[in-house]
């Protein structure tokens, strides 16, 4: 069977198309305790991490090396393999590559009732834990409220909105594709 480092790339964008989308409006209606943002997160990462054993076995690139030195001397990537590594293993069983570990996941959630006679809704299907917010807001912006939810990492003691640090991850690796000569679509 061949493996396809593009089909990886473009499940690993799949899989950030879908922790964006639930960042940016997950309708009218928020949900305290749904799993969907911390499953998109860990699924994001581990496509993201796990990229790397397919750009190995790439013909482009004629040392495989090349790949781990990259995501050591990147931020981004070497926290996407903190985070895939401690999501597999229940924590990290190995030194982590950025010196630090993770501390905490926790949910930000907000609702904009918008400039709308349309009701937005909160429901809670467990506790919050520790850390976890609720924003509720009315912007002049016309249309349905819109729910979001936000996954932020606790990483060394610094938070990581998840989205902003899976767009760096991305950018990191088109830098390392583009510095190949390799250029995947992202559709």
């Amino acid at each position: 069977m061949k493996y396809n480092a593009e089909d990886k790339y473009q499940s690993m964008y799949r899989a950030y198309k879908k922790l964006l989308s639930i960042a940016t409006d997950i309708g009218k209606t928020v949900v305290v305790g749904d799993h969907a943002a911390s499953d998109a997160t860990q699924t994001f990462f581990n496509d993201c991490y796990h990229l790397k054993d397919w750009l190995k076995k790439d013909s482009r690139i004629k040392k495989p090396n090349e790949v781990e030195n990259f995501i050591n001397k990147s931020l981004s990537l070497s926290l996407a393999a903190d985070l895939c590594n401690s999501f597999k293993h229940a924590g990290l069983d190995k030194k982590s590559r950025t010196g630090n570990n993770l501390d905490k996941i926790n949910m930000a959630y907000s609702l904009d009732l918008s400039n709308s006679a349309e009701p937005g809704f909160i429901k809670a299907v467990k506790n919050f834990n520790h850390g976890d917010t609720v924003k509720i807001s009315r912007s002049l912006r016309k249309g349905y409220p819109v729910a979001t939810a936000k996954v932020i990492l606790t990483i060394g003691s610094k938070q990581y909105d998840a989205v902003d640090l899976a767009t760096k991850c991305i950018k990191d690796w088109n830098s390392f594709l583009n510095s190949k000569g390799i250029k995947f679509s992202s559709s």
